[in-house]
């Protein structure tokens, strides 16, 4: 084998991660922590959007109502449910052969720092059969 040199084989050079290393390391862990404290709200309410429109398709009562009745109603679902901050302009009902058809296509946007931010886009869909 060849001999490790003089001066790596003194145990008072082999010292580890310098504090520099440490704080680098700390620094992406904390940084990756922030987005996920900024990321993880909005999908939560993505899910709770998604569980939404799953009993909404099965609620035989929906299958007469007007779009805007529509609207109102999954608009009343999203508040119970803990969404609040969503803008009933995302709402699209529209008639197709099968039945009403929901579309919901929304972006949020969350600041990270000065003029970074992060977007996330969704779109979740339901049909309402005749």
């Amino acid at each position: 084998m060849f001999p490790m040199p003089e001066p790596y084989k003194r145990p008072d050079r082999q010292r580890g991660m310098t504090l520099i290393s440490w704080m680098i390391v700390i620094g992406i862990a904390l940084f990756f922590a922030l987005i996920g404290i900024k990321m993880v709200p909005t999908y939560l309410e993505n899910f709770a959007i998604k569980k939404v429109l799953e009993n909404i398709q099965h609620d035989r009562s929906v299958r007469d109502m007007s779009r805007q009745q529509i609207k109102n109603t999954l608009m009343k679902r999203f508040r119970i449910n803990g969404v609040y901050e969503f803008d009933r302009d995302n709402i699209q009902v529209k008639k197709t052969k099968q039945g009403k058809k929901i579309l919901i296509d929304y972006e949020v946007r969350k600041p990270i720092a000065g003029n970074v931010s992060v977007v996330m886009s969704f779109s979740e869909s339901a049909t309402l059969p005749q």
